[in-house]
């Protein structure tokens, strides 16, 4: 049996905040570079400025108090930073692939009963991974699909 959870998550950039400089501490990076990259979270504003309207009618500026604003070139990187610890959930019987803010996750197993209880392993681990990282999934953009062979007679 082998099924797919297609997870997406909820405002992906909106949601990485302190835990990352943690990360980034676990993962060897100190001093110099983590000053950088800490301050590149500290005191950002930005603003929506509409094409061909004068400055007067631009919205106000507004603090950033996450780590990764739209647009950026950082964000990306910073935020596969942020969920590079969500594939070691994973067991023997799955795979867990990250892409940008989407995470697939293939289980396989040919026991039918094991197949549902890893299945429900996984659901469970997951949860407690959004709950930890403080971010959570987008639901109505997060799937299960169990994959069958047709059998042609």
């Amino acid at each position: 049996m082998v099924g797919g959870i297609f997870c997406n998550f909820q405002k992906a950039f909106d949601c990485v905040n302190h835990i990352l400089l943690t990360k980034l501490a676990f993962y060897g990076i100190k001093e110099t570079s983590y000053k950088l990259i800490k301050s590149y979270f500290e005191g950002r504003y930005q603003r929506v400025v509409l094409n061909n309207i004068s400055l007067d009618s631009c919205f106000k500026w507004v603090e950033i108090k996450h780590v990764a604003p739209r647009g950026s070139l950082r964000g990306p990187p910073l935020f596969l930073v942020y969920t590079n610890d969500l594939p070691k959930i994973s067991n023997d019987n799955s795979n867990i692939d990250l892409f940008a803010d989407y995470t697939s996750i293939i289980i396989a197993n040919p026991n039918c009963t094991n197949f549902k209880n890893t299945l429900i392993k996984i659901f469970q681990d997951i949860n407690s991974w959004f709950n930890t990282s403080l971010s959570s999934p987008n639901f109505n953009k997060t799937h299960f699909m169990q994959f069958v062979t047709k059998i042609v007679p």
